[in-house]
């Protein structure tokens, strides 16, 4: 059996979020150069999310109007990730990898990923055959 060499890309190309099990939002490095994060200082982004759609927003603080009340959530300098259990607990949002979509009133907006392009089956993979029902005799 030949082996299949796997390519690991360097970087992701679409800018993107990642919720995961353990309550953290993680900015992946192309978000991290559209919103001109400076490498090695934490950053700060007001995170929303829209219920009727199930995007996730994120502006920086300043650019959006929001209540003095609201407090934006500190990305870690070192991964870039934000303690977001709260804002998961809140709106249980579903795991995983959200892509950027567009900017809309200084939001941007992220669907998940497999909202924005359905997963499909490899083609190598076959499905499992479906058992016939044998005939009564």
């Amino acid at each position: 059996m030949p082996f299949i060499p796997y390519s690991f890309r360097v970087g992701d190309d679409l800018p993107a979020i990642t919720l995961d099990h353990f309550g953290r939002l993680y900015m992946n490095a192309a978000l991290r150069k559209k919103f001109g994060v400076v490498k090695g200082t934490p950053f700060k982004a007001h995170i929303a999310y829209d219920p009727d759609t199930g995007n996730i927003g994120l502006a920086r603080p300043g650019e959006v109007r929001v209540s003095d009340d609201v407090i934006p959530a500190t990305f870690d300098r070192n991964r870039y990730y934000a303690v977001a259990r709260g804002f998961m607990r809140k709106h249980k949002p579903k795991l995983g990898k959200y892509v950027y979509i567009e900017r809309q009133n200084n939001w941007y907006a992220f669907r998940h990923q497999e909202t924005e392009a359905p997963p499909t089956a490899h083609p190598d993979v076959v499905p499992p055959r479906k058992k016939r029902k044998k005939a009564s005799e």
